[in-house]
């Protein structure tokens, strides 16, 4: 896998990058992180939550908010045992705000500290191994992470493209399974 950028307004390209990640899932947890009062930090948040709300009917799809904490989740993703989960988060990725990528779990291990508790590589990684599911990074470039600040317009704009491809894609695709 290669890690893929989106361009700010590509759709198309967006929904067939996620299509090829979710080839053959059988169950999704969609997990948001980030702060609800650092910026664009909530990012991930809003999207779950948006996420959560649009796919209430869709079976075998999960949507959580699991702040900067997404390791206290372990034992809900045991019990769920998904095929597939996705992580939305903010990511400094030196790109313009509210560009969308995919993002290697291994190459966060390069990247400086983040907000969450453990590592989002080493979870990925535990996930992975002990779940035996597929683990997918979403990241969208932040434009301020400030205590306090508003989410920015272009890294909501970026959300609810994310929010709409992902409903379109899974209602689609869970009908495909059905």
């Amino acid at each position: 896998m290669v890690t893929i950028e989106v361009e700010r307004g590509s759709v198309k390209a967006l929904a067939a990058m996620l299509e090829e990640e979710l080839s053959g899932w059988k169950q999704i947890v969609i997990l948001g992180l980030g702060n609800e009062f650092g910026g664009d930090d909530r990012l991930g948040l809003l999207a779950a939550q948006k996420i959560k709300q649009a796919l209430s009917n869709t079976p075998r799809v999960e949507a959580l908010t699991a702040g900067t904490a997404p390791e206290n989740f372990t034992g809900l993703l045991r019990r769920l045992s998904p095929s597939h989960v996705i992580f939305i988060d903010a990511a400094e990725m030196g790109e313009g705000a509210g560009t969308i990528k995919l993002i290697e779990p291994y190459k966060i291990e390069k990247q400086p500290p983040s907000t969450h508790s453990v590592p989002l590589y080493m979870l990925a990684g535990y996930l992975e191994h002990e779940l035996d599911c597929k683990v997918i990074i979403l990241g969208i470039q932040p434009e301020r992470l400030s205590f306090g600040a508003s989410l920015s317009g272009e890294v909501e704009s970026s959300v609810n493209r994310l929010v709409f491809v992902i409903k379109r894609l899974l209602s689609n695709l869970s009908e495909a399974n059905v």
